[in-house]
């Protein structure tokens, strides 16, 4: 398991963790980022916020609550 953030653009993986803060991991969870669910990194640019696909909806997180998700790879 990795951070979301270690995810290189085009890589996909399934969610295995969320933050443990309730309220973090509750916003995440209204996104759509519920564990098992699977995400697709669009961009992940140093120092500017990753954007994610997940259930057809682009979403862009900061990289403090990106770095809090963890993700498990998941290969084509």
């Amino acid at each position: 398991m990795t951070p979301l953030t270690d995810m290189p653009s085009g890589a996909r993986g399934r969610v295995a963790s969320l933050p443990e803060q309730h309220g973090l991991a509750k916003r995440m969870c209204a996104l759509g980022l519920t564990p098992g669910s699977e995400v697709c990194v669009l961009q992940n640019r140093a120092k500017c916020p990753l954007i994610v696909e997940v259930h057809g909806a682009r979403l862009a997180l900061g990289r403090g609550q990106a770095d809090r998700v963890t993700v498990e790879p998941v290969g084509d």
